[in-house]
């Protein structure tokens, strides 16, 4: 396989506006916060830049508004090597943006999302992503682009034989039917939570809900659950791969440096539990800087974790 793996990924462009506060306000209630600044995210664009500082090949489908986030996005992505002529630039529509409020002493956070250009993704991205994907070795999808879109892209992945990732959103249902065009999906634990019904709280209740996605037709379930690692489970085998210690700082990126570096290891053959520590590392090292797509790791310094552990 190629040591430099050709990653599609079909998602959402963000704005991030970054709040930090000592500590997240509760219901009616107004705090002074410490610092603000613009970063540029979205689950598909950190997925995309990942990849690209981990050595694949990443190429972004998406679309954003004609506005000068939707440059400053697009600037960005170039200068991380991501390859950018397959996103629209939408005239009737405003970029996407995320209001993200920080935890300055814990690092985990809120976020509240104004889609904006990325629900209006339909068949021209569809094209331009099976164009992609013909060329790939692996397929990124979230939810934060209209679901049909996203899983019509899988399907097509999955009939040509290219691995597809869907990096569930748990504000949005998968019915019966959806469950068939996903190859592997990577809930948090909360996200699994909304789509089985069971919490998370340990490796018998990730068994169990896992156990569910594999029954409504999903090949493979990995369910990320923070500083404890992730569990895993297909038809042949399931078990948990543990996480690393780390100081967290922002939490923001966490689950998509694990998704990209997760891609590009099953894309290069490994095994599913050699790609899974891979995405453990990543994303450890993601919680340990601040921002999204910034704070992304090379797979040198992912190299230099696992040497360690």
């Amino acid at each position: 396989m190629d040591q430099q793996p050709k990653i599609s990924v079909l998602g959402s462009l963000n704005m991030d506006l970054v709040v930090k506060s000592l500590r997240l306000p509760k219901k009616g209630e107004t705090i002074m916060g410490d610092s603000f600044n613009t970063t540029p995210g979205g689950k598909g664009a950190n997925q995309a830049v990942a990849a690209s500082k981990m050595g694949a090949h990443s190429k972004m489908i998406g679309r954003v508004g004609d506005d000068l986030f939707g440059k400053q996005l697009i600037s960005y992505l170039n200068s991380q090597n991501v390859g950018t002529d397959s996103i629209t630039i939408d005239p009737d529509s405003h970029s996407g943006i995320a209001i993200i409020n920080i935890d300055s002493a814990s690092g985990e956070n809120r976020i509240i999302v104004v889609s904006g250009a990325n629900m209006k993704c339909g068949e021209s991205e569809l094209e331009m992503a099976n164009n992609l994907i013909s060329q790939s070795d692996c397929l990124m999808i979230q939810l934060e682009i209209p679901k049909q879109i996203s899983l019509a892209a899988s399907q097509f992945a999955i009939t040509n034989g290219i691995r597809a990732i869907l990096d569930p959103v748990f504000t949005i249902e998968l019915d019966y039917i959806d469950y068939k065009k996903i190859d592997i999906i990577t809930p948090n634990q909360t996200e699994a939570e909304f789509y089985t019904g069971i919490k998370i709280i340990d490796t018998n209740s990730a068994k169990k809900a896992s156990k569910k996605f594999l029954e409504w037709g999903v090949n493979l379930v990995v369910i990320k659950m923070g500083k404890d690692g992730a569990f895993f489970a297909s038809s042949q085998e399931n078990g948990l791969v543990k996480g690393f210690k780390t100081c967290v700082l922002d939490t923001t990126g966490a689950g998509d440096a694990f998704n990209a570096a997760f891609a590009i290891e099953i894309s290069r053959g490994s095994s599913i539990p050699e790609a899974i520590k891979f995405g453990n590392a990543a994303g450890a090292i993601a919680v340990s800087k601040e921002g999204a797509q910034e704070a992304m790791p090379s797979s040198k310094e992912i190299i230099q974790l696992l040497s360690k552990n």
